[in-house]
């Protein structure tokens, strides 16, 4: 059973966060595919949920072939859309925020074909051109163009408050233990020094990037900003995205049985005020450490730790 049909005969009609992948497929002649959607009748990019079983650059080539016919590799990361402006209540009534992974991907082969479930047309269109479409899509399509390097992050509204009860708090009662996907952020901060901001968790006595869940109501940064001002008394800024991550090692249980598989989007972030101080409840202790003196971390933690030292001039995937 898919991700999706599974969580909504648990949780109904309710708003849930979901993680999804789009496509920017490229011609290699400038031109990006559209797809006519059924569910909303416009135009849209490919894409689709994460599976709790795949990494995102593979639920981006799944949904191409699913909805195109084509083969793809992604080449780059676009963008990561997350703003609450974003929300999506669908025609059946299901309501989502969304936590869009956007890529840009290449064809390697395949042939074009309409799959009369999810879309009934496709069209090539020029990188200039915005069909009809969602805000979305059409935000995606603008840092497609803009060709950076690094990821985008912060189009649409960074939403005005989390909710008061924590999402994997509203979400047990409907799912128990089992595991969910969960849109997660860590952060990579340095002092004057050089040296590497960490926190020691309660829950395993290990160390890690300090970071934390998306709730709803918020942007990815807007996350990220909150979890290391509440886990080490910094105020930090976003500067960059280093990588973004959902290897099989980000499948996590919990010391109490909880499961949560991450799709985690990792920044580089820099010092704007605040006090270095652990808040006893998520971290027992927080510190900077010289790059060559790192205690041991937690497993999901040190593939992006050797991408954030191999300052690498785009985003990871």
């Amino acid at each position: 059973m898919a991700y999706l049909e599974w969580l909504r005969q648990r949780v109904g009609t309710r708003k849930v966060l979901l993680v999804y992948t789009s496509v920017c497929v490229e011609d290699g002649h400038g031109h990006v595919l559209w797809q006519h959607r059924t569910d909303f009748g416009i135009w849209g990019l490919p894409g689709g949920v994460l599976e709790l079983d795949e990494t995102l650059p593979a639920c981006a080539v799944r949904e191409v072939y699913e909805e195109t016919g084509l083969h793809v590799t992604p080449t780059r990361v676009v963008g990561i859309y997350s703003s609450p402006d974003f929300d999506v209540t669908y025609p059946n009534g299901d309501q989502a925020q969304q936590v869009s992974f956007c890529f840009a991907c290449r064809v390697d082969g395949g042939t074009l074909q309409v799959d009369g479930q999810e879309g009934y047309a496709l069209q090539w269109l020029p990188a200039t051109e915005c069909p009809p479409t969602q805000p979305w899509y059409q935000a995606m399509l603008r840092d497609y163009a803009a060709k950076r390097p690094f990821a985008s992050f912060d189009r649409g509204a960074p939403g005005q408050s989390r909710t008061a009860t924590p999402y994997y708090q509203f979400l047990r009662p409907y799912i128990r233990q089992a595991p969910y996907i969960m849109a997660g952020t860590a952060a990579f901060i340095q002092n004057e020094a050089g040296h590497i901001l960490l926190q020691q968790r309660r829950d395993n006595g290990l160390w890690c990037f300090p970071g934390g869940g998306v709730e709803l109501g918020e942007r990815v940064d807007q996350a990220m900003i909150q979890e290391v001002w509440e886990e080490t008394g910094l105020q930090v800024q976003p500067s960059r995205i280093i990588g973004v991550y959902s290897d099989p090692v980000d499948w996590i249980t919990y010391p109490n049985g909880d499961q949560v598989k991450i799709a985690r989007t990792f920044f580089a972030c820099h010092i704007t005020g605040g006090r270095l101080q652990a808040d006893a409840v998520e971290s027992l202790d927080a510190r900077f450490f010289p790059p060559d003196e790192l205690p041991e971390m937690i497993a999901p933690h040190r593939r992006a730790l050797q991408d954030a030292l191999a300052n690498r001039p785009y985003t990871v995937f």
